[in-house]
Formats: C-alpha cells, sequence, structure tokens
C-alpha cells in the first residue's frame, strides 16, 4: 500500500539537511525521524504544519504533524479490513474503503527523538494487546 503524494528524501531511510530547512525542526530530531522511516508526505505546509508518515507494514501508517512551535502529534491508522481479508476473514459488508482502525486520542509531545520513541512504543504496545482470541 502506498499513499499518494509522499516524497522521500535522502532514500527514505535519513532525511538530509535540506529536509531541516524545509521542515523547520532540529536536525538530532530530523535524525531520528528518518531512522524511524519517516517521509515528508506533502511538500507544502498547511496552516504552519508539515505532515510526514511511515509505513511500517502493509496495513499500519504512522501519520507525524510537525507544528511551528516545537510540538509534534503521532497518529496512526491501522488497514483492518484489507488485514482481515488477508486472513481470509470479512468485515461487515467487506467495502474496504474506510474501515481503518486509529487511536482514540492522539498524542502530543514535543519535537524530541525520545517522545517520539516513546509514543510509537506506546503505539506498539497498544496494538500488539489486541487479541482476538483471547478478547478479554
Amino acid at each position: 500500500m502506498t499513499r499518494a503524494g509522499r516524497r522521500h528524501i535522502g532514500g527514505g531511510a535519513t532525511l538530509d539537511r535540506a529536509a531541516s530547512r524545509i521542515l523547520e525542526v532540529r536536525r538530532d530530531f530530523l535524525d531520528a525521524v528518518g531512522r524511524l522511516g519517516f517521509a515528508i508526505s506533502q511538500d507544502r505546509a498547511s496552516r504552519g504544519v508539515r505532515i510526514l508518515s511511515a509505513q511500517p507494514n502493509l496495513y499500519l501508517t504512522y501519520w507525524l504533524h510537525l507544528y511551528t512551535d516545537g510540538s509534534a502529534l503521532l497518529t496512526w491508522e491501522f488497514a483492518i479490513a484489507d488485514y482481515l481479508q488477508a486472513k481470509r476473514i470479512q468485515l461487515g459488508s467487506s467495502e474496504a474503503l474506510n474501515l481503518f482502525m486509529f487511536p482514540a486520542e492522539d498524542q502530543r509531545g514535543p519535537q524530541d527523538p525520545a517522545w517520539l520513541r516513546g509514543a510509537i512504543d506506546q503505539v506498539e504496545a497498544l496494538l500488539a494487546s489486541v487479541d482476538f482470541h483471547h478478547p478479554e
């Protein structure tokens, strides 16, 4: 699954110095973002917000919103209908257009590598806790 408009800078592995100027973020944060697989997903800021995305697997997409005040917002979406279809399970009427899981609340914090890693760890722990066989 790919998203239209995603632009990888520096081969997608790390974001280069030009990206640091474009995004107006600290270099250490930009390095961390690049190591985590994020890439610029839009060419221009919208209302002062830059959006980056990462897709660690076929079904999960992270969205990182970078604000000019130095804060960041991490959210995610999981293509649950596509995932279940791959497991030969149908969800609802099997219309996969808008069947995504997403967090009840997004995480907001500073543009700091430790905060971002911790926020992603929390998402991974939440997703790992989903157990259809033992739902209690």
